[in-house]
């Protein structure tokens, strides 16, 4: 048993989470890295790796592959072939490399906000058309759901060129259903419209839900579709910058490779090491930190339920980042984030979450230990009630 209670100090460890955002807060929970031990079979590998003495280029990197594929199947069933799969360095930076290979400046990219800040930034720096598919937000049950007939309009422009989901959702936390899936590729298949899948977060999921990845829906013949991972963060190992690719259509995939060269995409070994010692050693890892995690979800559901703070916990479904709508408070994200400063409290601000429309939420992490989720939430009730009741 893994005893994820076990406190591990971050402080003065040059960690954003702690050192950056969190400098001088007891409650850090924005940034989206865990406060808790790597798996000891990946700690292992990369001591290893280091007892080497040097830590060169790597020459093979066909191992991640298979580890990759392997993994795959036997925790999601799908059938995916190592030469299928492309190591890359940092998320972002192969989000680039994916948008220079499917598209060009002044193409169409659908994106559906609130988002992961940079999947928006990075599409509109880099000359591409932003089209906004928010998703819709139905305030009461505190849910989200994606806008089909808009999508299907959006699709059917000529500009467009790729749609990119999130799944789960970074920040909202929907596990979008095989229906959902299934309906989103179709529109882009009859559209010929490239899907992009941000699939980090698919190992998490709450009250027994599943994760759906992309590939499990796609046309076997034409396969329009691309899968971008990591195994970053469920292992707590996110500052080793080690993405995965996974193309089928070998058409798309050999177009994805000459953008990466040309991007001189590459990879470090020792990151490789530690992804692969996680696919092929931790499946026991993810099932206790699951376990762990839903813990901590059911008590703050629990906690928001008892306690009215005028604060919405939109519905968790998947993830370690809560959606906390604050809309009530009537202040911007710059205001709420100033005041749950002055009661020791990180959030990430709404307005980083793309669109224009996120004034008011904030972004929570909960892989931490039970007792920091518990003392958070106690201080956010004593900054309800000194400040705004």
């Amino acid at each position: 048993m893994i005893d994820f209670d076990l406190p591990l100090n971050r402080r003065n460890t040059n960690t954003w989470k702690w050192d950056g955002e969190g400098k001088g807060a007891q409650f850090p929970m924005g940034t989206a890295d865990m406060d808790f031990r790597m798996p000891e079979e990946i700690r292992a590998a990369i001591h290893e790796k280091v007892d080497q003495c040097i830590l060169s280029y790597a020459c093979d990197k066909s191992y991640f592959g298979k580890a990759f594929a392997k993994y795959q199947k036997k925790r999601y069933g799908l059938d995916i072939k190592p030469e299928e799969v492309m190591p890359g360095t940092a998320l972002m930076a192969v989000f680039k490399v994916i948008l220079e290979a499917f598209t060009a400046a002044g193409d169409g990219v659908i994106v559906q906000t609130p988002v992961f800040g940079p999947i928006y930034t990075v599409t509109k720096n880099n000359g591409r058309m932003l089209f906004d598919n928010a998703l819709l937000y139905n305030r009461e049950e505190g849910a989200w759901s994606i806008n089909f007939e808009e999508l299907e309009e959006m699709a059917k422009n000529p500009r467009v060129r790729m749609l990119v989901i999130c799944n789960p959702g970074n920040p909202c936390t929907r596990g979008f259903t095989k229906e959902e899936m299934q309906r989103m590729y179709d529109i882009c298949n009859a559209n010929d419209v490239i899907v992009l899948s941000d699939e980090i977060h698919s190992d998490v999921y709450y009250d027994g839900r599943k994760h759906v990845s992309i590939l499990s829906v796609c046309d076997a013949e034409k396969n329009n579709c691309v899968v971008l991972t990591s195994s970053g963060k469920v292992f707590g190992v996110p500052g080793l910058k080690t993405a995965a690719v996974v193309i089928q259509n070998k058409k798309l995939r050999d177009r994805y490779g000459i953008a990466s060269t040309n991007a001189r995409m590459d990879v470090v070994d020792l990151g490789l090491v530690a992804s692969t010692a996680g696919y092929e050693h931790c499946e026991g890892y993810i099932l206790e930190l699951q376990q762990y995690l839903q813990k901590n979800k059911d008590y703050i559901v629990d906690w928001f339920a008892k306690n009215d703070i005028k604060v919405k916990l939109t519905k968790p479904e998947a993830s370690y980042l809560f959606w906390l709508d604050f809309q009530d408070w009537k202040m911007n994200c710059q205001e709420l984030t100033d005041l749950l400063g002055e009661y020791g409290i990180v959030f990430s601000a709404g307005d980083e979450f793309g669109g224009d429309h996120n004034e008011g939420f904030m972004r929570m992490n909960i892989a931490t230990r039970y007792e920091q989720v518990v003392g958070a939430l106690e201080q956010l009730k004593k900054c309800y009630e000194e400040k705004i009741k």
